[in-house]
């Protein structure tokens, strides 16, 4: 599926094109075929001999891990993986370079925009994001080359739709439109006033709550200003209302009780726990009574210990340290902790947009306010 055109998205050469089309095949073989492959491998190799071996069946990450680098195919699987990564942002980095310029100038304010703004130059980066380059990606998602700078935004933008071989839609916004879709066929009464996204990134995620509830003000909140500033110009170029700021979501400016829906996708898995708390806390305070949060996530550590040894791959592989703690917190007690009644916690499932072939069902979790 080609991503589709508005004013900020980077052009390519031919040549560019070609690499772009190498690096998605590639990363199509990797998602389809190699790490699903992985689990075969262990299912009708690895685990039989282990019980041949020893008469148990293997108990822990460390002996699964053990047990499958002894397998050719899981570790050139693991060299592909993290190949196809570096040369993803390799790729679609050079790309973006050339032109950033014109896309800096493309993405600032202008009179008559149908939204908003708002940069942060001193707000303190937190630690676990300033620390790692989240997916590999060069700078994270925070990282300003220039004053007004839109490179992270750029990229991610182009990357995302590189890396999902064009599966999340031409928008990239198809886990965005699944989880507005689901709270609106799920609470049919609901009419929000106004929505929050926390940690928007470029607005794949904040755009499909306007189009799903579009008497709404929608807002984008993210720690990168390259992030807020793409983001903003856009939604302005395909026309779509939203106000975008540079905030740590933990910790906003907005008032109490200011908004109906509080949502997030794809952005616990790389947080801590302690933030995650953090975010339903602040989730909890911004929300108005009847308003709800929801989030991707939620399931629960595997008891078997090749599922959580997959887990810890992108740990290992794709610098998203914190996958395995995502998976072992306690959803129910966080948002208890954070201020929800045990009672009013929800849950549910979404098949994505686009790749429902390739991809589970999304697990949302979350809860309403009392």
């Amino acid at each position: 599926m080609f991503q589709e055109r508005h004013a900020l998205l980077p052009s390519e050469t031919h040549d560019e094109a070609a690499r772009y089309a190498f690096v998605s095949t590639l990363r199509k073989a990797f998602t389809t075929q190699l790490f699903p492959g992985m689990r075969t491998v262990y299912q009708e190799a690895a685990r039989p001999a282990f019980v041949a071996k020893h008469g148990r069946e293997p108990e822990t990450v460390r002996e699964a891990r053990e047990l499958m680098q002894r397998s050719f195919f899981y570790r050139g699987a693991n060299v592909v993986g993290r190949a196809a990564q570096e040369l993803l942002w390799d790729t679609v980095g050079e790309s973006i370079e050339r032109q950033l310029d014109t896309i800096d100038e493309a993405a600032k304010p202008k009179p008559g925009d149908l939204g908003t703004v708002r940069s942060n130059p001193d707000l303190a980066i937190p630690r676990y994001i300033d620390a790692v380059d989240i997916h590999v990606m060069p700078g994270n998602f925070h990282t300003e080359l220039a004053p007004d700078d839109t490179f992270a935004g750029a990229l991610y933008d182009r990357g995302v739709h590189v890396f999902a071989f064009g599966g999340l839609g031409a928008r990239n916004d198809g886990l965005g439109v699944a989880q507005a879709a689901w709270v609106k066929e799920t609470y049919p009464d609901l009419k929000p006033r106004r929505i929050l996204d926390m940690g928007c990134g470029p607005g794949f995620t904040t755009l499909p709550w306007k189009e799903a509830f579009p008497d709404a003000e929608v807002y984008g909140i993210d720690v990168g200003g390259p992030q807020v500033r793409y983001a903003h110009g856009r939604a302005e170029s395909l026309g779509i209302a939203a106000h975008f700021s540079q905030q740590d979501a933990t910790a906003t400016d907005f008032p109490d009780g200011y908004f109906d829906v509080i949502a997030s996708m794809l952005v616990t898995h790389e947080c801590p726990q302690p933030v995650i708390r953090g975010l339903f806390k602040e989730a909890h305070r911004l929300l108005a009574p009847g308003g709800i949060t929801i989030h991707d996530g939620g399931a629960t550590a595997a008891s078997d210990p090749f599922d959580n040894l997959l887990t810890s791959w992108f740990g290992d592989n794709a610098n998203e340290p914190f996958s395995a703690g995502f998976k072992s917190l306690d959803y129910d007690q966080a948002f208890v902790d954070a201020g929800f009644n045990r009672s009013a916690i929800v849950r549910g499932t979404r098949d994505p947009v686009y790749l429902k072939d390739q991809l589970p069902p999304i697990t949302l979790v979350g809860a309403v306010k009392e």
